[in-house]
């Protein structure tokens, strides 16, 4: 693919996907507070597998498979799930070998909306991974669309910032740049000189704040700390970290898995 023909996008929250032809670009979906942030937590942390899903009941069904359930609603952990949305709450000693379905109010369904629309690849971004995503996007030379979850399909400044700072850090890598990948890239320019002041204004963290979750947004701002990179194989979230150079014969390996699993559950 020529370099002069790349582009990176960001489309600010999924009830705008549709403008955007994703078949031939790696989705990157961001969500910061917190969803992103938590699954990365999650796997470096040793869970084998995680399912994202849409819907409450949905996700309780896969209890019954031997999943561990994670489950938000608003910010607060839904009544009966193992786990909430909070990256303190995934401990190795509590994920590690574990696979895990989860829910959360905007981050799963940015994940399925991009699946939907026939993403080439979906991979989790945060803040907390920044460092291996960007030098895998770059590797790959593919388009590149950053997908910010929002909060209930309205734009929010925490993932604007951070899909902002992929931009910023690819910008010479690539050529065709939407409007909004530059309006990104300005504010996080102009937050990156006053964090304070953005993240104390934006309204998702006023909501943690509320629910007395600072320590919770402190931590979903610190960069590299978790350095996995999970991404979509069908309908689960698998880390390829440890694959990068193979990754699609990793994946490739993982599809065959599932094919064999469904058979034998369709046998049985």
């Amino acid at each position: 693919m020529s370099a002069r023909k790349k582009f990176i996008h960001v489309c600010l929250t999924p009830a705008l996907i549709d403008q955007f032809d994703v078949s031939d670009a790696i989705v990157v979906v961001i969500d910061v507070l917190r969803a992103t942030t938590t699954m990365c937590v999650a796997f470096d942390h040793g869970v084998q597998l995680m399912v994202p899903v849409e819907h409450i009941d949905e996700c309780q069904q896969y209890r019954d498979q031997g999943f561990l359930i994670a489950g938000e609603r608003s910010g607060e952990q839904l009544a009966d799930f193992d786990l909430g949305n909070s990256p303190f709450a995934y401990a190795k000693d509590v994920v590690s070998g574990k696979k895990i379905a989860i829910t959360t109010t905007n981050g799963t369904r940015a994940i399925k909306a991009a699946q939907e629309r026939g993403a080439k690849e979906v991979v989790v971004g945060s803040f907390s991974n920044i460092g291996i995503l960007c030098d895998w996007l770059i590797s790959q030379n593919q388009h590149v669309c950053l997908i910010c979850s929002g909060w209930k399909d309205h734009p929010n400044l925490e993932d604007t910032i951070f899909a902002g700072a992929v931009a910023r850090k690819l910008r010479n890598h690539f050529y065709r740049f939407q409007d909004t990948t530059i309006m990104a890239e300005a504010v996080f320019q102009s937050a990156n000189r006053r964090k304070r002041y953005f993240m104390r204004n934006s309204s998702h963290f006023n909501r943690l704040i509320h629910l007395n979750l600072q320590k919770e947004v402190k931590y979903a701002l610190h960069r590299d700390t978790h350095p996995v990179l999970p991404i979509m194989v069908n309908h689960e979230l698998h880390d390829i970290s440890k694959h990068l150079e193979d990754y699609k014969a990793y994946t490739e390996t993982i599809r065959i898995s599932q094919e064999t699993e469904q058979k034998k559950a369709v046998k049985s």
